[in-house]
């Protein structure tokens, strides 16, 4: 892995090019960003043409800020089309951060009028759709095939109309681009830059992209510890509170860490259901339903759950299916018991009918 400080040119493709060259129809000129950067040799047999390098811009604790490769890539299936050079970045988590042209080359349409700065901005979120239709599709599944045309090989960049089906989910007039772009983002590279960075895995490091609070690398974090259990005890609790994110993604991938066997510690059971009150409505809904898939649970996080309910810390709703993990025997507990009793007679109907069915029928 050899450093390499990059000032104001950089070497690709056996040709030199001004940062000032790449146009900023992209919403960044990740080229000028400062930092230190590296250079990681990547063999790709597949893609012989485009650069044959990762690079790798990192800040000033070492820790990585993007990974980028440059690209020199043909479109269409017959190979007739205009080939396009094109810079594609992933940021430190290895997901999709953005692309840049040269401002000499920019991308072309079918019929080869260039892209607006509106079309570089919806490529880019396509691009960062990582569960896009285009990920199912094959370049021949793209187009309307005339009948004049057997052999689908022989379709230029033009001959055949979008399938109407993708008109809202591709650049007009650019799907081959739309299409084969999106595979370079999620294909051997990305998997490349998630090599680069599963190989640096350590505790240090996680704390590391932890830190810096930006939630595509803390959901790395997560999905590495889910892959190295060993670092599990230290970070978990660290995902508990990112259950907590006004980001629904991570919130989400926060909660799914923990599967029904990670339920088998009633420690981190007792953990989450304490802070239930500071989740969302839907994330106790789910959280409880995975307790009952579970199976049984204590009486102390019974009388808990309970306890939420009647201060109003978790919605009234929500009792009915906290009632699917009574046990009879829970009403050994004075405070449960208690509590119970108070819902038999107070004056919401509603707790009042859930609370004597239960107690009857268990």
């Amino acid at each position: 892995m050899v450093k390499q400080f990059w000032i104001l040119i950089m070497i690709v493709s056996g040709g030199l090019f001004c940062l000032s060259y790449f146009n900023l129809n992209s919403r960044e000129n990740f080229l000028s960003w400062e930092g230190e950067r590296m250079s990681h040799a990547f063999n790709d047999t597949v893609d012989e043409l485009s650069e044959q390098q990762i690079i790798e811009l990192q800040n000033e604790e070492g820790m990585p800020v993007y990974f980028g490769r440059y690209f020199f890539k043909d479109v269409c299936i017959s190979g007739k089309c205009k080939m396009i050079r094109v810079w594609l970045f992933w940021d430190g988590a290895g997901n999709y951060l953005g692309h840049q042209v040269p401002v000499d080359e920019p991308l072309t349409k079918s019929d080869h009028t260039v892209f607006e700065p509106k079309d570089y901005q919806k490529l880019d979120k396509i691009l960062a759709d990582r569960s896009s239709i285009l990920k199912d599709l094959k370049q021949e599944d793209l187009v309307i095939i005339p009948d004049s045309i057997e052999n689908p090989y022989e379709l230029d960049g033009y001959t055949a109309a979008t399938q109407p089906a993708l008109s809202e989910v591709i650049v007009k007039d650019a799907v081959y681009t739309c299409h084969t772009l999106w595979h370079t983002v999620y294909g051997p590279t990305q998997q490349e830059v998630l090599r680069l960075l599963d190989e640096r895995t350590n505790a240090d490091f996680l704390r590391k992209m932890l830190s810096s609070k930006q939630p595509g690398k803390i959901i790395w974090v997560i999905e590495t510890v889910e892959k190295h259990r060993k670092y599990h005890e230290e970070f978990y609790p660290h995902f508990i509170e990112y259950i907590k994110s006004e980001d629904d993604i991570l919130a989400d991938k926060a909660l799914d860490y923990f599967q029904n066997s990670m339920l088998n510690d009633e420690l981190i059971q007792k953990r989450l259901v304490s802070e239930m009150p500071y989740f969302s409505a839907s994330t106790n809904v789910e959280l409880i339903w995975r307790l009952i898939e579970h199976g049984t649970v204590s009486d102390e996080i019974f009388g808990e759950l309970i306890q939420f309910v009647k201060e109003g810390k978790l919605q009234v709703t929500a009792l009915n299916i906290v009632y699917q993990l009574f046990q009879p025997d829970f009403l050994k507990d004075e405070q449960i018991k208690t509590t119970m009793n108070n819902f038999l007679n107070g004056e919401d109907a509603y707790v009042r009918r859930l609370t004597q069915k239960v107690m009857e029928t268990k």
